[in-house]
């Protein structure tokens, strides 16, 4: 198995359950020919370098995945038949994968609150420490 990233650009007019809706297509494409989706990442709205089929701006998905290139070919074949994918590119990342380590940064994925809120606790002390600084740069003048 090999290591790919898939991005696809959409129409940016498309309601947030339309986006959803047209991730988890592809998602299930991906695991019902036995692959795996390491993380999916919404990029958001962006303004496109070039107008694609009349559309200025677009919605782009990051997705990280494992999987042979069998799957890869019916996904992007998916891709061409479907008319609201404006754009897709394809990279292979690695060529062999371990699975025990996929399965440790999925687990990683999933659990990104404690990484949110170690982050935020170090900035609310990030202040703290500041001021105290000062204090003592003006104290001693």
């Amino acid at each position: 198995m090999r290591r790919y990233e898939t991005i696809f650009i959409i129409p940016a007019d498309l309601t947030e359950d339309e986006i959803n809706a047209l991730i988890e297509r592809y998602q299930s494409i991906i695991t019902k020919n036995k692959g795996m989706v390491i993380k999916v990442e919404k990029w958001g709205k962006r303004k496109m370098a070039y107008e694609i089929k009349k559309q200025i701006r677009g919605f782009y998905v990051l997705m990280d995945l494992v999987s042979d290139s069998a799957v890869i070919t019916e996904l992007e074949r998916n891709f061409k038949i479907d008319e609201k994918i404006l754009k897709f590119m394809t990279i292979k990342k690695e060529d062999a994968v371990d699975l025990k380590e996929i399965e440790k940064e999925i687990a990683a994925a999933s659990a990104p609150s404690a990484t949110v809120e170690s982050s935020a606790e170090k900035a609310s002390e990030a202040p703290l420490e500041i001021s105290k600084a000062e204090e003592v740069k003006g104290g001693g003048e």
